[in-house]
C-alpha cells in the first residue's frame, strides 16, 4: 500500500513538473535581453501582414533575435496568436527584454505607416483638409494648434509666418499620428530642409528663412506653370527689394481680396487696404500667400542675377513673361498684354 502511494506521489510530482516547468522557464526567459544589434534603435520593415505566431521566426531571419523560442511561447501565453502585425516600418529598442519586445509589438500592431502627401497649397485650411482625408486627424484641432501663440513663439514664428514651417513633401507617418506629433514632424523636417547651406544663401540675400518662403509664395503665384522661370522672377523681386521699390505683385492683391481666381486686375483692386497689398506697402507681406513648393524656395535661394525690375505676361497662352529693366519697355509690354486680354474677351 505504501509503495502504491509512493508511486502515486511520484507520478503527481512528475506530472506537476511537466506542467509547470515551461512556465518556470518562461518566467526566467521573459526578462532576458535577446535582441542583437549594434545600435540602440533597430528599424525593420514588414512588407506584408504577419501573424504573431510567425513573429519570432521573422525576427530571427531579420537578425534581430538570437532565437525565437521565448517569443513564440510568450505569444501563446499572452493569447496574441490570433493577432497580426500590419505591414509598415517598426522601431525597436536594443535594451528591451523579450517581454518588452512582444508587448511593444502588440501595442504597435495597428500603427500602420503610410505615405502622407502634403502638397503645395493655398493656405493652412486647404492643407489640413487634405491631411484629414488621408489620416485620422481633426483639421479643426490642427488649425487651433497653429493659431496658438504658445506654439508660434516656441518655434520662433509669428501668427503670420507660422505657415512657413510646413515644407510640402511626402512623409512617412503612423496612421494614428496625433495633431501635436504632426506639428513636431513639420518642425523636424523644417530644420532638416533649412540646412547650413540654405541658411547661408538666405543670409547672403539679406532675408530670413520665413522671408525667403514668403517671397517664394509670391514667385509661385506669379508663375504656376513654368517652373524654369522662377529663378528669373525671384531675381526681379530681389532687385526691387534692394532698390526699396514696392514689389507690386498682382498675386498679393488677389490674396488680399480673397479672389485667387481673379484673371484681370483693375486700378480699383490695387486700393485694397491690406498689409498683403504690395502695391500699397513696401517690402514683403507679413506672411506667405501660398504654401510654396520647396523647389520654388530653392529657386529664390538660387535666384538669377540680372537687372530686370518689371515683368508682364506675354500676350499669348505661352505662360511666360516679358521682362524689362526700364519703365518704357514695360509700358509697351503691358499695353500689348492688355490689348490681347481685351481681344480674347478676358475681363
Amino acid at each position: 500500500m505504501k509503495k502504491f502511494l509512493y508511486l502515486i506521489l511520484l507520478f503527481f510530482i512528475v506530472f506537476l513538473f511537466y506542467k509547470t516547468s515551461p512556465l518556470y522557464f518562461l518566467y526566467i526567459n521573459k526578462d532576458k535581453k535577446e535582441i542583437i544589434a549594434n545600435s540602440n534603435k533597430i528599424v525593420f520593415v514588414v512588407k506584408n501582414d504577419i501573424s504573431f505566431n510567425e513573429i519570432g521566426d521573422f525576427l530571427v531571419r531579420k537578425n534581430i533575435l538570437k532565437k525565437s523560442n521565448t517569443i513564440n511561447e510568450l505569444v501563446v501565453f499572452k493569447n496574441y496568436n490570433n493577432d497580426s502585425l500590419r505591414k509598415g516600418k517598426y522601431t525597436l529598442d536594443r535594451n528591451w527584454t523579450n517581454n518588452d519586445l512582444i508587448n511593444q509589438l502588440f501595442i504597435m500592431r495597428n500603427q500602420n505607416i503610410i505615405d502622407l502627401y502634403i502638397p503645395s497649397s493655398r493656405n493652412l485650411e486647404t492643407i489640413f483638409a487634405k491631411i484629414s482625408n488621408q489620416i485620422n486627424i481633426d483639421s479643426s484641432k490642427l488649425f487651433k494648434i497653429f493659431s496658438d501663440e504658445i506654439y508660434q513663439e516656441k518655434f520662433g514664428f509669428t501668427a503670420y509666418t507660422f505657415p512657413t514651417i510646413i515644407i510640402p513633401n511626402t512623409y512617412e507617418v503612423y496612421s494614428n499620428i496625433t495633431e501635436l506629433e504632426l506639428l513636431d514632424l513639420f518642425r523636424r523636417h523644417y530644420k532638416k530642409f533649412w540646412n547650413s547651406n540654405r541658411i547661408k544663401k538666405a543670409k547672403n540675400i539679406g532675408l530670413t528663412q520665413s522671408e525667403v518662403t514668403i517671397l517664394a509664395s509670391i514667385v509661385q503665384m506669379e508663375q504656376q506653370l513654368k517652373f524654369d522661370e522662377h529663378p528669373k522672377i525671384a531675381g526681379l523681386y530681389i532687385n526691387r527689394l534692394k532698390k526699396g521699390m514696392k514689389l507690386q505683385a498682382d498675386p498679393t492683391v488677389k490674396f488680399a481680396l480673397n479672389k485667387p481666381g481673379l484673371r484681370r486686375l483693375y486700378y480699383r483692386h490695387l486700393e485694397v487696404d491690406s498689409p498683403y497689398n504690395t502695391y500699397k506697402f513696401k517690402g514683403l507681406p507679413p506672411g506667405p500667400i501660398w504654401i510654396p513648393d520647396k523647389r520654388v524656395i530653392d529657386a529664390v535661394l538660387d535666384y538669377e542675377s540680372h537687372d530686370y525690375i518689371f515683368m508682364c505676361a506675354q500676350p499669348s497662352y505661352s505662360g511666360y513673361h516679358n521682362f524689362s529693366s526700364n519703365n518704357k519697355d514695360h509700358e509697351k509690354y503691358k499695353k500689348d498684354y492688355t490689348n490681347w486680354l481685351s481681344k480674347e474677351g478676358i475681363n
